[in-house]
């Protein structure tokens, strides 16, 4: 398995890195994938933006630029998944190391923000459970989809929502420990 773990890290790097370069991947940087993102959503997704739109198009499903809550949570499983080391069906707090690596927008967080019962370990539907900050900040009009318009800072709603408080640099947790 961490072998298997390995190989894929191996080529998202070289996929990222050629992507960077133009090599042969589509315009979101993805193999085989003709058109990418809008390009709002690619340039909001460049290194050394936020890591919460940073990291959208990873779980981003179907790669039609729309992040909905479906995508997030089969995105948070596979995490989770991969973080359960001894397949106990909990993630405990050495464990939950893997999910800080897993993804930026996990760099900060906080083992206590997801444990609702406070037992020192994360059940999948803890985890899973809690919505992306994404929709947070810029689901505008509540439909458990993000758009590019929404991104943009358009949209539905009733007009400018507040942004969440996150951690330091936008991840879930950060040093204050309120994601949102």
């Amino acid at each position: 398995m961490r072998y298997l773990i390995s190989i894929l890290l191996c080529l998202a790097t070289a996929g990222a890195a050629s992507a960077q370069s133009g090599g042969g991947f589509g315009a979101s940087g993805l193999p085989g994938v003709g058109e990418g993102p809008p390009p709002d959503i690619h340039s909001a997704n460049r290194p050394g933006a936020d890591p919460v739109r940073q990291s959208a198009p990873a779980w981003d499903a179907n790669r039609d630029g729309i992040f909905t809550c479906d995508e997030w949570k089969q995105y948070a499983t596979r995490i989770f998944i991969s973080a359960d080391l001894n397949r106990d069906g909990y993630v405990d707090a050495k464990e939950f190391d893997g999910i800080r690596r897993a993804d930026p927008s996990f760099k900060n967080a906080e083992l206590g923000y997801f444990d609702d019962n406070h037992d020192g370990r994360l059940a999948r539907a803890e985890f899973v459970d809690k919505k992306s900050p994404l929709f947070a900040r810029y689901d505008r009009n509540n439909d458990c989809r993000v758009t590019a318009e929404e991104l943009r800072g358009g949209g539905g709603g009733d007009g400018p929502r507040a942004r969440p408080t996150l951690g330091s640099d936008g991840g879930m947790g950060g040093s204050i420990g309120v994601p949102f």
